[in-house]
């Protein structure tokens, strides 16, 4: 009878010691992930007949050039058959609302983490801004749990995007999109980051820990017949994307 009990008694030291280390190795690996800064991605979903829109485009192109290069990046995705949308802006946009309220100018800060819909644009212009500056101040705080790199050149008129995707945490993501957006640097307000094509997207179902994806995109835009001056202000920048949530996880604008 003793020795039965001496042995329960020693089979439950070891479970308990092999619990204690697996908590402890999963609390030093999660110490030691390392941490990646969390860029902010900001869509202006807005219309060339909107009141408001020009408000909502001076506060947010502001902000944009207010920060180093790549941590804040603006796009200015026109919908509503105005003359400068695209099919794709469009479909985007109908992606996040849904069946939900829609109208412009509508904000989306890393895509559904933040919705500012209206009502910032049409108070103060100085609410406005501090609105949007706060909203982007937040998420700068934020790390993300993937590292994003790419590198666009062009080839025969055409935009060629090649990179790479780490998952820098101990754990499984999944459900992820991978996507991109070609945006044209024009010379006046509401059109200083108009987005000209959108990359279909790439679904990830599982990036295990530490795995490194490599990615390409080509744009369907035909550039051969423009001079160099006006290709350089052709940009990508391409992003990570819950497909439920649509939190945007990293974006990072192509070198």
């Amino acid at each position: 009878m003793l020795k039965e009990v001496n042995s329960k008694t020693i089979l439950l030291i070891i479970l308990v010691l092999i619990l204690f280390c697996s908590v402890t190795v999963n609390i030093a690996a999660a110490k030691q992930e390392e941490k990646i800064s969390k860029n902010v991605f900001i869509e202006l979903f807005l219309n060339a007949d909107c009141a408001h829109c020009p408000k909502a485009a001076f506060c947010l192109e502001e902000l944009a050039w207010s920060y180093e290069p790549g941590r804040v990046i603006l796009v200015e995705e026109h919908i509503w058959g105005d003359g400068y949308d695209i099919p794709q802006t469009n479909e985007r946009y109908t992606w996040y609302t849904g069946e939900g309220v829609q109208g412009t100018p509508d904000v989306f800060i890393n895509g559904l983490t933040e919705r500012i819909q209206g009502l910032a644009c049409c108070a103060d212009i100085d609410e406005s801004y501090l609105t949007y500056q706060e909203a982007i101040e937040k998420e700068l705080t934020k790390t993300s749990p993937v590292e994003l790199q790419a590198e666009q050149a062009i080839y025969g008129g055409k935009i060629i995007v090649q990179g790479t995707l780490v998952n820098k945490r101990y754990s499984n993501l999944h459900n992820l999109l991978l996507g991109g957006m070609v945006y044209y640097e024009g010379d006046e307000s509401e059109l200083f980051y108009v987005v000209k094509d959108v990359f279909d997207y790439q679904d990830i179902c599982q990036l295990p820990p530490m795995d490194k994806r490599k990615f390409s995109f080509i744009s369907s835009l035909d550039l051969s017949n423009l001079e160099e001056d006006e290709l350089k202000k052709y940009r990508i920048v391409v992003f990570v994307q819950d497909k439920l949530t649509k939190e945007i996880l990293q974006s990072f604008l192509a070198n």
